[in-house]
C-alpha cells in the first residue's frame, strides 16, 4: 500500500504543477500599477490570432501616459513575434480598448506587457 499512496501523491503533484503552468498570466505590468487591464480576449481571424483588451486608468488624479506591446507565442510557448512598443494616453477614470493582430500564422497565445513610468 505505501507504494500506491506514493504513486498517487506523485500523480497529484504532477497534475497540480501542470495546472499551475497552464495558468501563466497573460498580463505583465512593469512599474507602478496605475493602469488596469480589466478584460482581454483572443480569437482567430483566419490563420492569425487577434487580441482585444480594455485598459483603465484607475488613478483619479492624473492622465496616464505609458507604452504597451503584445508578445505572440506558438503552441510550445516559444516567443515568435512581438509588436513594437506603442504609446497610449488614458485620462483619469477613462477606459480604452486596444486591438492587435499577429502576422505570424502559427501563433496560439499572447502576453500583454504594459510599462508605466514612475511618478
Amino acid at each position: 500500500m505505501p507504494i500506491t499512496k506514493t504513486v498517487l501523491r506523485l500523480c497529484a503533484a504532477a497534475a497540480a504543477l501542470a495546472l499551475i503552468a497552464g495558468c501563466a498570466s497573460k498580463v505583465d505590468i512593469i512599474g507602478e500599477e496605475r493602469v488596469e487591464i480589466n478584460k482581454h480576449k483572443s480569437f482567430q481571424e483566419g490563420a492569425f490570432l487577434k487580441v482585444m483588451a480594455e485598459l483603465e486608468n484607475d488613478d483619479n488624479d492624473e492622465t496616464e501616459g505609458f507604452v504597451y506591446q503584445i508578445e505572440w507565442y506558438d503552441k510550445n510557448g516559444i516567443l515568435k513575434d512581438s509588436t513594437p512598443w506603442k504609446p497610449i494616453t488614458i485620462h483619469k477614470n477613462q477606459k480604452v480598448q486596444i486591438v492587435e493582430m499577429t502576422n505570424v500564422p502559427d501563433v496560439v497565445d499572447y502576453k500583454i506587457i504594459v510599462s508605466v513610468p514612475e511618478k
